[in-house]
């Protein structure tokens, strides 16, 4: 999801993270591989590698990243942040099993093919970012916090944004129990409603506190200061800890 919106931000964040070489000299402090399914001209640097034609929603995904991500092996940071948010009218009684479907294959069954394929490649002590979001909070449903509208509480995007928290929680306790990924730290994180086409609903919508340059570099400082018993935890873009239920 490195074409717009948030994971176009971070990727420029650690494009443009630079390591003092010398006294007058700098180099790129990552090799940055930005995996998109459609192709931007917005990504630019010299230690990058730029990944187009990618749908993390097919089955064949992990098999395609898998070949990419082996040619830059170790993979010190894993963010998946690609996701679609449609049927957002959806409530019972007229839920598009479709919209749903194509949710789920990419908001939850994507973000495990990523997962999959990164993981002969990845560092010992690597992080996977999760980006979730307090939409996926089944308490702030139940306390009648941040319904979509007045009829629907935004049934189809909620539910993959919770089954990411599980998956995040489930990924988290395997990596724990094994000692060749004990170190790994996985963790899930709100990004906080941000002026990107998603978080306005294409423009119809506007007052997001956030943009998404502000939350990416909070996010980057967040991932760099993360600790083993991080491993497992829904955080904010600040850093704050999230309850996984409620509010």
């Amino acid at each position: 999801g490195a074409n717009r919106g948030l994971g176009l931000e971070l990727t420029r964040v650690y494009i443009d993270d630079m390591l003092k070489v010398g006294d007058d000299r700098w180099a790129p402090r990552w090799r940055v591989v930005a995996v998109a399914r459609q192709h931007t001209d917005v990504i630019h640097g010299h230690d990058r590698e730029r990944t187009d034609g990618i749908d993390v929603s097919k089955p064949d995904a992990s098999n395609a990243l898998g070949i990419v991500l082996a040619k830059h092996a170790p993979v010190d940071v894993l963010i998946n942040n690609a996701a679609v948010c449609i049927g957002r009218e959806c409530a019972v009684g007229n839920v598009d099993y479709a919209a749903w479907t194509r949710s789920f294959d990419t908001n939850v069954m994507g973000a495990m093919r990523v997962l999959e394929a990164a993981l002969p490649h990845l560092a010992r002590d690597a992080v996977v970012v999760n980006v979730s979001g307090r939409m996926g909070s089944i308490g702030r449903v139940m306390s009648g916090l941040g319904a979509s509208s007045a009829t629907t509480q935004d049934v189809v995007y909620r539910t993959t944004k919770a089954a990411l928290n599980m998956m995040t929680a489930c990924a988290a306790a395997e990596f724990k129990a094994k000692d060749e990924t004990r170190d790994v730290k996985v963790v899930a994180i709100d990004p906080g409603w941000m002026n990107t086409d998603m978080g306005s609903r294409g423009g119809t919508v506007t007052g997001a506190p956030l943009e998404p340059e502000e939350s990416a570099l909070a996010i980057v400082a967040l991932i760099a200061g993360l600790k083993p018993e991080d491993s497992g935890k829904f955080l904010n873009w600040r850093g704050e800890e999230l309850p996984w239920g409620r509010f």
